[in-house]
């Protein structure tokens, strides 16, 4: 019918790219900050408690999901940059987001997401400046529309 439908459950983030845009993009599930909804056997959060993104696809988007070790270390502007400047096959695409975030997630001088929220938080004294890195899970699926 032309509509992509997601349910999203924590930190994990998918959005749909058009023409150089994020024109969907799922909201982030957490308890408070560094602290996502997950799913676990000793875990309150359950399925019900998901997000659902409906939003029509058109030949040419290109839909990106990944885990928190591609959000928290590039900004939405990044991924698009990758993704644009890579051939039209999405196993490259994937591969080179996942290759610029663990790059990213090392270096305690870049300036990312991740490093932009916990600056000035109590307990986030390596991220005072507003910069860093996050090592994480580093995982990214991309999918481009035909």
């Amino acid at each position: 019918d032309g509509f992509l439908r997601a349910l999203n459950l924590g930190d994990s983030v998918l959005l749909v790219l058009r023409d150089g845009k994020v024109v969907s993009r799922t909201k982030e599930i957490v308890h408070f900050f560094d602290c996502p909804y997950q799913l676990a056997e000793d875990s309150p959060d359950r399925p019900v408690d998901s997000t659902l993104l409906k939003t029509r696809v058109y030949p040419g988007d290109v839909i990106i999901a990944g885990s928190d070790g591609v959000f928290d270390n590039l900004a939405d502007d990044e991924i698009i940059r990758i993704v644009y400047s890579c051939p039209e096959k999405s196993n490259a695409m994937a591969r080179k987001i996942i290759e610029q975030s663990r790059i990213v997630s090392l270096d305690k001088e870049a300036p990312t997401p991740y490093a932009k929220s916990a600056k000035g938080r109590r307990g986030y004294d390596s991220y005072a400046k507003g910069l860093g890195g996050k090592v994480d899970d580093i995982s990214c699926v991309v999918v481009r529309c035909t």
